[in-house]
């Protein structure tokens, strides 16, 4: 029996494998826990030993060339800890930050369902579970990384998440761009976030926070890019765990 875990994958980071019993297909994220347990006919049969899965035994085909998809060259850091400020619509994360991040609420979906900002408190960030897609491809402008989100607190029931993106229905969300309603300016590639301008503020986190001070008596200036990308929130945390079901903690304040 050999340790090993799942190596970085072109282009996101995640693994599709098949489970040894149902045959199911899932996706399983860059980092994760395995037990390597044999080789046959090309393929690697192992046992995921954290996360949503744990225990499930699996196989992937090898890459050609008998190249495989996992290593064992891999160390994972100590407990990640990320705090977001409400207020001030500010992240930080380890000793890095603050980058911009909001939580949206006080709005209605056409379901009549409630959305709310996070309450504020301490929660588990939860190693992902499988590729998002509540996302959009527009997004890999900014990062490949966009499909992985961490759940907020450990209960598979859970819809909160810390993810990136624009629009917040209650989760924890890292702006991948700053949005000024007030001018409708919209990034590239055009059309993807015609629908942004529409939405209640509680969607977007209105007021849109004031990235650079403006020249006394002109026009607030503002940043269309993020200070801080996700894909280096991802790094931070991907590798890090405080358990064999949560890679950290959020506090919100």
């Amino acid at each position: 029996m050999v340790t090993c875990y799942v190596d970085e994958i072109a282009p996101d980071n995640w693994l599709t494998v098949r489970t040894e019993f149902s045959g199911e297909l899932i996706s399983i994220p860059y980092g994760l826990k395995l037990e390597l347990t044999g080789t046959a006919a090309g393929r690697e049969h192992f046992t995921i030993l954290e996360g949503v899965n744990e225990g499930k035994r699996c196989s992937v085909a090898k890459k050609s060339g008998e190249r495989s998809y996992l290593t064992a060259n891999l160390i994972h850091k100590p407990a990640a800890t990320v705090v977001f400020n409400r207020a001030a619509q500010s992240l930080t994360f380890g000793d890095r930050g603050p980058c911009n991040a909001f939580s949206g609420g006080g709005f209605a979906d056409t379901d009549g369902s409630q959305y709310t900002p996070v309450p504020k408190g301490r929660y588990d960030l939860a190693i992902p579970a499988f590729p998002s897609k509540q996302t959009r491809s527009a997004y890999l402008k900014w990062t490949k990384f966009h499909k992985t989100w961490f759940r907020i607190g450990t209960d598979l029931s859970g819809s909160r998440f810390l993810h990136p993106g624009e629009i917040s229905e209650g989760c924890v969300t890292v702006r991948q761009f700053l949005f000024n309603p007030a001018d409708k300016k919209l990034p590239v590639p055009a059309g993807q976030f015609s629908d942004l301008p529409g939405l209640p503020g509680g969607a977007t986190g209105i007021p849109v926070p004031q990235h650079q001070a403006p020249e006394p008596g002109g026009d607030i200036i503002y940043d269309y890019a993020p200070v801080i990308g996700w894909d280096t929130i991802y790094y931070y945390l991907i590798l890090a765990r405080a358990s064999r079901q949560s890679v950290g903690s959020l506090t919100v304040k």
